[in-house]
């Protein structure tokens, strides 16, 4: 069996998706699950590689689709391929092509999609998928002496904007400016993006984890909230540096995660309020939490979050074998029709997907 990948992004083409060994690209192994993923099938008997690896896609037996590419899309529908699963990664506030009505529309070009989404997941079209992550780290409470030493709070993440409900990228400007206008000497603030006369920003990081092990706390704010089963590897990457995450995101988050692990922004009426409680919090409570997350990271509770249970979901539906609810040939008729627009693929693919769509009602 032959599996392709469409990848994030263009830099993860040439199968840089899978070399963990790759600094520039692998920072905080946030690929390496894919270099595992990779390893098992190939023991199978199975070749999985990016899609640019294939100079024709007659050979394919499954394309997954980790960006809606819309020339890639056409290509596979060309050739025929009779597997297209596409992963709906980010939540609508990232890419609106991943809101509910919105996906809707991919569902004729797609034998599945694969969602973290747990209010869509019916077991049919729709399979739950999480970000896989790879857990390393055994971590202990810090000595007393480093938890004296540590700074108290930090965030990570570039200056973004979304006008979309439920958006968290306010919430985090708004900390930011809290911290910066009244109590810049406890927080830190670290990405792109951000102007650099903010007195709490400090540049550009590397490697989270390494600045994580100077805090006690991470602000960990998911890009939306008040959805179900939305967990990144934001809470995951504060829990291998040994450092308590200020929490928002999945509503369900003690569906995966206990609530003795991390500590809910949503306890607090005012930004003031959490500054309070995270700088009287003693040595001991704040062990207590590092322990609940090395029990945490001990447990198979997490286990839904590695590789192997990516691989489990895929195989689930490489087995099932479902097939697209509408003939190929449909759309490679109107394909045809269209083709003198082809320099355009978004405008073709959101005209084609209305025919489409028609036609199958």
């Amino acid at each position: 069996m032959k599996i392709a990948i469409v990848p994030f992004h263009s830099g993860l083409a040439n199968d840089i998706l899978f070399d963990k060994d790759n600094e520039s690209t692998n920072s905080d192994d946030l690929i390496t699950p894919y270099y595992y993923i990779k390893q098992e099938y190939e023991k199978r008997g199975v070749s999985i590689n990016t899609l640019d690896q294939y100079n024709t896609l007659d050979s394919l037996d499954c394309v997954l689709f980790f960006k809606l590419d819309y020339n890639e899309l056409i290509r596979c529908i060309k050739s025929k391929v009779k597997r297209l699963y596409y992963f709906a990664w980010e939540p609508e506030v990232v890419d609106n092509h991943h809101s509910k009505k919105n996906l809707a529309k991919l569902e004729p070009f797609f034998n599945v999609i694969f969602t973290w989404n747990d209010d869509i997941v019916d077991g049919n079209k729709y399979l739950k998928i999480n970000y896989p992550y790879h857990f390393t780290n055994v971590i202990e409470c810090p000595t007393r002496e480093n938890f004296e030493k540590r700074n108290l709070l930090v965030n990570i993440s570039g200056n973004k904007i979304s006008f979309q409900h439920n958006e968290l990228y306010s919430v985090r400007r708004k900390v930011i400016s809290f911290y910066n206008k009244y109590s810049c000497t406890y927080f830190s603030l670290y990405g792109r993006g951000w102007l650099k006369n903010l007195r709490v920003y400090k540049g550009v990081c590397i490697s989270k984890k390494k600045v994580y092990t100077q805090f006690k706390f991470a602000l960990c704010l998911e890009n939306m909230c008040n959805v179900n089963g939305y967990v990144t590897e934001k809470i995951f990457d504060c829990f291998t540096a040994g450092i308590v995450p200020v929490y928002w995101g999945a509503s369900n988050i003690e569906k995966y995660i206990p609530k003795q692990c991390f500590i809910s922004y949503t306890d607090f009426s005012s930004i003031d309020d959490l500054n309070h409680f995270l700088i009287n919090m003693s040595y001991e409570e704040y062990c207590n939490y590092i322990c609940h997350i090395k029990e945490y990271l001990q447990s198979s509770a997490k286990s839904v979050f590695e590789y192997k249970y990516f691989m489990r979901q895929l195989d689930s539906a490489l087995i099932s074998n479902i097939e697209r609810e509408c003939n190929n040939e449909v759309a490679l008729a109107f394909y045809s029709i269209l083709q003198n627009i082809s320099r355009k693929p978004k405008a073709l693919f959101n005209l084609t997907t209305k025919l489409i769509v028609d036609y199958c009602m």
